[in-house]
């Protein structure tokens, strides 16, 4: 069950650490951090549109869980190193663009919640006529932001971070950065 498992900080031995390898630019790792929740978002898209066309399946359910694992660890460490690292640093120079995104970040765990709300009623056997429905909606309304919000950042974010950073700025956050554990694997795969 998902819920039993939920939420652990990444760990150098966790599965999605590789921190023995040497670090890299930081924009780069959190873009990098990107391309695997992409991956995933792509999961959870299939597996709900897998339930909603066919029903409900263990396999798809599976997927949907495993998608909520890493949204609700790595994704989650993921947003707090851009909030207490990359943000504070750009707000210094633009108004507008790391607020966006702190509220896109705040929309994204409102959806979550309501995705995580759906999943416990299902594991927990409060089920009602409208339980596959709920679980679709709400798995397609995190891709959808999640998705988005990804695009804005690596699209749009993250080159003006890299042109509004001063270097000893640049530098103090790839500093920063390098102090954590990356959360992607070397050759990243969802199961």
């Amino acid at each position: 069950m998902y819920v039993r498992q939920r939420t652990q900080r990444v760990k150098p031995d966790d599965k999605h650490s590789t921190v023995d390898e040497p670090q890299q630019d930081p924009i780069d790792i959190l873009m990098k951090e990107h391309e695997e929740c992409l991956k995933y978002l792509a999961r959870l898209h299939n597996a709900a549109g897998y339930i909603k066309s066919n029903g409900f399946s263990f396999e798809a359910y599976s997927q949907i869980a495993e998608t909520i694992r890493f949204i609700d660890t790595v994704v989650r460490q993921h947003d707090e190193k851009e909030e207490k690292y990359l943000f504070p640093v750009m707000d210094r120079h633009i108004v507008g663009p790391p607020q966006s995104l702190r509220s896109e970040h705040r929309e994204l765990w409102f959806a979550f919640r309501q995705l995580l709300r759906t999943v416990e009623d299902i594991e927990e056997g409060r089920l009602h006529g409208t339980s596959i429905a709920e679980l679709v909606q709400s798995a397609e309304a995190v891709v959808e932001v999640l998705t988005s919000h990804i695009a804005k950042e690596n699209e749009v974010v993250y080159p003006m971070a890299k042109q509004i950073m001063t270097k000893e700025e640049y530098c103090q956050l790839k500093e920063q950065i390098e102090k954590l554990p990356l959360l992607v694997p070397e050759h990243p795969q969802p199961h």
